[in-house]
């Protein structure tokens, strides 16, 4: 019996660590993108919300980033394809959020929840409405 409940812990232990390390190394493997402009800051940190005018899900998303007082930069594939291209953008509604070094921080597909925007944003150092 004890035996069997050592294995098991040591499995646990494991599986811990593997965890543990996985989200290490998937903090350094980050993907890096060019330089975005999220509507008038600039350099600054900022949302970028890939769209396509046919798209009934990215009114949700819309709805909803707008519902979380974060501003954001709506790119539409039938206006801006050569983004599309350029950040290899292959589905939508996609949600990018970027620090000041346009390093993206979260990459959302669908329709976030309001809990994650904000989490995200905050961690990008991107200032909301109610900051």
């Amino acid at each position: 019996m004890n035996e069997t409940i050592g294995r098991l812990a040591a499995v646990v232990v494991v599986l811990v660590l593997a965890r543990v390390a996985a989200l290490i190394l998937a903090r350094f493997l980050r993907p890096k993108h060019p330089d975005v402009t999220v509507g008038d800051e600039g350099g600054r940190p900022g949302i970028v919300l890939f769209t396509s005018t046919d798209c009934s899900t990215c009114k949700q998303t819309i709805s909803r980033i707008e519902q979380s007082g974060i501003s954001f930069r709506e790119i539409t594939h039938e206006l801006e394809p050569h983004r599309f291209e350029s950040w290899g953008i292959s589905g939508v509604p996609l949600t990018v959020v970027l620090d000041s070094a346009s390093v993206v921080v979260d990459l959302i597909t669908g329709v976030p929840s309001l809990r994650r925007l904000r989490r995200a944003a905050h961690s990008a150092g991107i200032k909301q409405a109610r900051d």
